[in-house]
């Protein structure tokens, strides 16, 4: 009994998302064997290559760090399991990893929590940033520039306890932006997965 060829390939790429970087990583995998990319289909969800008549393409699963499968547009072929392997091997090379359909499904809960992680972190950041970026009044809320000796809203001036209440605050979030880019860092690169089935920690 002949065995049955997997149709489908994952790879999971120690990057964050399907960037202008991933992109160009494939493209280089799949040009020289004549893949053309579809202009059409260029999204940070999926990419798509046709080759005469045969068709790939690549849907993003899971982000932090990305997990993509691989797979044909109608029939599979052996220029489809070609592409794979191209493509396998780019991903390899570039410190990734290549999932088995069971390796698939142990991982997709751990995708959604990196990612609801990393929203929290994006969150965190954008929160820090904009205390690095402005100062914001205890009387009446309003937010100025953290250089401003009077307040853009109630015209008060800043005391020497409100300065010194900035510092702190500019401290606290210069700590927090360096700890929030570590952390979307290493959920990009993969650090700390799960142990899967032939996939060893990251």
């Amino acid at each position: 009994m002949q065995a049955v060829r997997r149709q489908y390939t994952h790879l999971l790429l120690p990057h964050a998302s399907l960037d202008d970087p991933q992109r160009a990583l494939f493209e280089v995998a799949l040009r020289p064997a004549g893949w053309v990319a579809d202009p059409d289909e260029n999204s940070t969800m999926s990419l798509r290559w046709t080759k005469g008549h045969a068709s790939l393409r690549v849907q993003t699963l899971g982000w932090f760090p990305l997990l993509v499968t691989v797979g044909p547009i109608g029939r599979p072929s052996a220029v489809h399991r070609d592409a794979a392997a191209r493509l396998t091997a780019a991903a390899l090379a570039g410190g990734g990893k290549s999932f088995t359909d069971r390796q698939l499904v142990e991982y997709l809960p751990q995708a959604q929590l990196r990612w609801q992680r990393a929203l929290l972190e994006r969150q965190r950041l954008s929160t820090a940033e904009r205390m690095l970026q402005a100062r914001r009044c205890s009387y009446c809320g309003t937010w100025s520039d953290t250089s401003a000796t009077h307040c853009a809203g109630c015209r008060r001036r800043f005391t020497t306890a409100d300065d010194q209440e900035r510092d702190m605050t500019v401290s606290r979030a210069t700590a927090t932006v360096k700890e929030a880019e570590l952390a979307l860092a290493q959920l990009a690169r993969g650090v700390v997965l799960e142990r899967l089935g032939g996939v060893t920690r990251g």
